[in-house]
């Protein structure tokens, strides 16, 4: 088992940019992986623009980042890959290349919705995961704690536990990473779901994730593209924040707080959760040194409990 999925606790996901705003965002994330060093692993998102965003964008293939992110730093390094969007003989050419850079963990992503249609040949999670873990890598997930039956304003035809159970017991899938979280209730609602149903020996290692707002565009991307569930007390704060780059990243301590303590109250393995950080735009120096600093702070934060 490698060290992203069994002994690291906080991972840095940097974002490939576009294509034309590449030496920029590159410049930044040098001087960032410079000043910054607390935090234990990288991963990489596979964006698909078209799809995930609605918009056309030529960007940097993820591989291609890893690459240049191997060249910054020698910290483990994980990738996530949308299978939907690829064929088998793709796929295997992808995981070489990944395997070429060090990477033995990837997080397997599935559709955005289950109402579109993907062409015949394309992978599902299943059996991307069976190709992968013949290669020798580590497979993970996502999880949508909001994903629930009893969140009326998302309703889904399987309810989220159910399906990161069947990711375990049927894939093999030893670690997951959430969507992105500003509130607490419904990731411990999930966990203690988890505890109910695996027993504590039988918990995956989860990444909560986090990133913090830098500008109110943020929240509006947040909520509108990515779906994710800002409370609205929790979205006044920030706006009304004189700065809402400290805010965010003082609520979203909080929430972890929050999450963790809790998971300590039910039994979860405190080894098996972690953090993981995120930057909502590589083109925004602001925004992805704020997420640098959350990582880096919870970086110190979690060593300081285990010293």
């Amino acid at each position: 088992m490698s060290k992203t999925s069994s002994d690291v606790r906080v991972i840095l996901e940097a974002c490939p940019p576009p294509l034309g705003d590449r030496d920029k965002a590159y410049a930044v994330l040098r001087q960032s992986f410079a000043c910054y060093n607390s935090f234990h692993a990288v991963s990489i998102p596979d964006l698909q623009d078209e799809g995930e965003f609605q918009r056309e964008r030529a960007r940097v293939p993820n591989h291609d980042f890893a690459a240049y992110i191997r060249e910054l730093t020698e910290k483990p390094l994980s990738l996530y890959k949308v299978v939907v969007a690829c064929t088998q003989p793709e796929m295997g050419r992808w995981l070489e290349r990944a395997a070429s850079i060090g990477c033995q963990d990837i997080f397997i992503v599935g559709g955005d919705s289950s109402t579109k249609t993907y062409p015949k040949q394309a992978m599902t999670v299943a059996t991307a995961a069976d190709l992968a873990t013949a290669r020798g890598f580590n497979c993970g997930g996502i999880i949508i704690p909001t994903r629930r039956r009893q969140f009326v304003a998302r309703p889904a035809s399987e309810d989220e536990v159910d399906r990161v159970v069947g990711k375990i017991h049927d894939h093999g899938f030893k670690f997951f990473s959430t969507q992105i979280l500003y509130e607490s209730e419904w990731m411990c609602c999930l966990l203690l779901d988890l505890v109910q149903r695996l027993g504590a020996e039988g918990c995956p290692k989860i990444f909560l994730t986090f990133s913090p707002f830098v500008v109110p565009e943020d929240i509006t991307f947040a909520k509108k593209v990515l779906g994710v569930f800002i409370p609205r007390d929790v979205e006044r704060m920030l706006k009304g924040a004189r700065s809402m780059r400290e805010a965010s990243i003082s609520s979203l301590i909080g929430v972890w707080e929050r999450i963790s303590s809790f998971a300590r109250e039910i039994g979860y393995p405190e080894h098996q959760l972690g953090v993981n950080v995120e930057y909502l735009d590589s083109r925004n120096p602001r925004s992805v040194d704020a997420s640098f600093e959350l990582a880096e702070e919870f970086g110190r934060l979690l060593r300081k409990k285990h010293d």
